[in-house]
């Protein structure tokens, strides 16, 4: 057998080891998406439902009609059974819905910004990770609460928030919900963009409200989408935070005006 012989056949040997270890890696992953989906949609199932809005219509002129949708109880998008997740994990403090998206998870706050992001609600480790509030925040409590969530390449998780790069799909989802055992807040987005790392995007503290207002005005000019909402320093803001899959080191951010719904459960 001549030299060239020989190295033609070791390359091709080569060539077939690399094709089974990527064919094994890419086995792995399709897997470990498939239990990660599977574990969230079976958490859906035992601790989410929908309510229903009431039936009964009440005719009003358009002046009530104002009046109404800002002092009329509101019926929450879902009803959550806390008591099941915290079953499940101690650690879950609320859970984040977007009308008609991927997105319906529960959210959790650790002890630091590391261990959530390979390891499920349960505890189990997954690259899909768990959706969590950062471990400095003080819960709802501040200026500027944060959440981070993976961008899976199965459109799980966060990866739809890139989707608000998009006018048409703002619009269409312009609210999305954060329900606690204390109560459900709207979330009102008024801005999204991808930002870079030295980006002021997850700024928490502000030395004034005058500060905390400039804040806002750079994140509503930065947005990828027009709102009509024009965002105060009296407000406070949630932000969600993923991997921006098109600049190596970029995060995409989304931004949105937080209020305490008033519950029919609250009256």
């Amino acid at each position: 057998m001549g030299c060239k012989e020989r190295w033609r056949r070791r390359g091709i040997l080569v060539c077939a080891v690399g094709m089974l270890v990527c064919a094994g890696l890419f086995v792995r992953q399709w897997r470990e998406y498939r239990k990660g989906a599977a574990s969230y949609e079976k958490w859906r199932q035992e601790a989410v439902a929908p309510l229903k809005k009431p039936t009964q219509q009440i005719k009003v002129s358009s002046e009530e009609e104002m009046v109404l949708e800002k002092t009329e109880p509101q019926t929450p998008p879902l009803q959550v059974d806390f008591a099941a997740l915290e079953g499940i994990n101690a650690e879950v403090t609320g859970w984040l819905y977007s009308p008609d998206t991927v997105i319906s998870y529960p959210v959790v706050q650790g002890e630091d910004n590391t261990y959530y992001l390979d390891h499920l609600l349960d505890g189990s480790k997954n690259s899909a990770g768990t959706i969590f509030i950062d471990s400095r925040c003080q819960g709802l409590d501040g200026k500027n609460t944060i959440l981070y969530g993976h961008h899976m390449k199965n459109g799980t998780m966060f990866a739809s928030l890139q989707e608000y790069q998009s006018q048409q799909f703002y619009e269409a989802h312009p609210v999305m919900y954060f329900i606690t055992p204390e109560g459900t807040w709207e979330i009102q987005l008024f801005s999204a963009y991808v930002a870079d790392g030295q980006d002021a995007a997850w700024q928490m503290d502000f030395s004034s409200e005058a500060a905390f207002g400039q804040w806002l005005e750079q994140r509503k000019a930065q947005s990828c989408f027009q709102s009509s909402l024009q965002p105060s320093d009296s407000d406070q803001v949630i932000t969600l935070s993923t991997c921006d899959g098109t600049i190596a080191g970029a995060r995409f951010v989304c931004h949105g005006i937080i209020e305490k719904m008033k519950t029919t459960a609250e009256t």
